[in-house]
């Protein structure tokens, strides 16, 4: 792997990850901050809402995730093939460790809900950044549950409210909702299972689309193996492409993460 590919790598899989194709222009109100006098409104449709109650209820929950996956990384025609070992305590850490297909780790990544830290091992490199250094890739409503979320398939329950259309067709339910520009697609199986997160604004020219498939049971939830995602962005396009090898929750395990004395430090 040339060392000039490493940086596209992490790069890549953060923009992906953390929604850097899109740009909301309008924030959702929290319900507990709706006014009193808007109670005047229609009541909600009770079916939605049983619809919307009963997707929240099947997003994926843990203590703790550990996920081996193989992955493909493709930027502007030009790809990257590497393994993955994922390791996550709920709210609290990720742990990515990267290597090349000869076995050799090439990177390492901490993020917590207040930095992230990555060790280029290829240049001898530590970065640190603080959790807001991805709002230079993305808007600030996206928080480290939402980068939970997108590796697990769950619902952005940040893009759902009762202004969401819901539509059922067939065995499928999707979930719509506009925010001025800002589209969110949400497309789940007759389980309540996401099998497609989408998320688009026009007016920027940018898309994200997030596919899941090949569900398996793991402690009696069902988690998607097969992760693909494509992001555009005007002329930039990034794609994604994860194979959970295997999957294992609620299991004690350690988040190594120590800096070596030769490796330069960029802030």
């Amino acid at each position: 792997m040339r060392k000039d590919t490493l940086t596209k790598i992490i790069c890549g899989i953060a923009f992906l990850v953390v929604f850097a194709s899109c740009k909301a222009k309008k924030e959702l109100l929290p319900a507990s901050l709706i006014p009193k006098v808007m109670a005047e409104e229609p009541k909600s449709d009770l079916a939605k809402v049983a619809k919307i109650n009963a997707l929240k209820q099947m997003n994926t929950t843990f203590k703790t995730l550990s996920i081996k996956a193989k992955a493909d990384l493709n930027i502007d025609n030009k790809s990257n093939e590497v393994n993955m070992n994922i390791r996550m305590r709920n709210n609290e850490a990720i742990w990515v460790s990267v290597t090349a297909i000869a076995g050799l780790e090439v990177a390492r990544a901490f993020i917590t809900p207040d930095s992230v830290k990555i060790l280029n091992r290829l240049d001898n490199i530590y970065i640190q950044k603080p959790f807001s250094y991805i709002y230079e890739f993305t808007n600030e409503r996206i928080t480290f549950q939402t980068l939970q979320s997108v590796l697990l398939g769950n619902a952005m329950e940040e893009f759902i409210s009762e202004n969401t259309d819901v539509i059922t067709e067939g065995e499928n339910t999707s979930f719509k909702t506009v925010l001025a520009s800002m589209i969110y697609n949400l497309e789940v199986n007759l389980q309540n299972k996401a099998l497609v997160n989408q998320l688009s604004d026009l007016e920027a020219g940018q898309e994200l689309f997030v596919n899941y498939s090949n569900f398996t049971s793991v402690n009696e939830q069902q988690i998607p193996h097969l992760v693909s995602m494509n992001s555009k962005a005007k002329s930039k396009v990034i794609s994604l492409n994860f194979e959970y090898i295997k999957i294992e929750m609620d299991t004690k395990f350690e988040l190594p993460f120590r800096v070596p004395e030769r490796f330069s430090i960029k802030n």
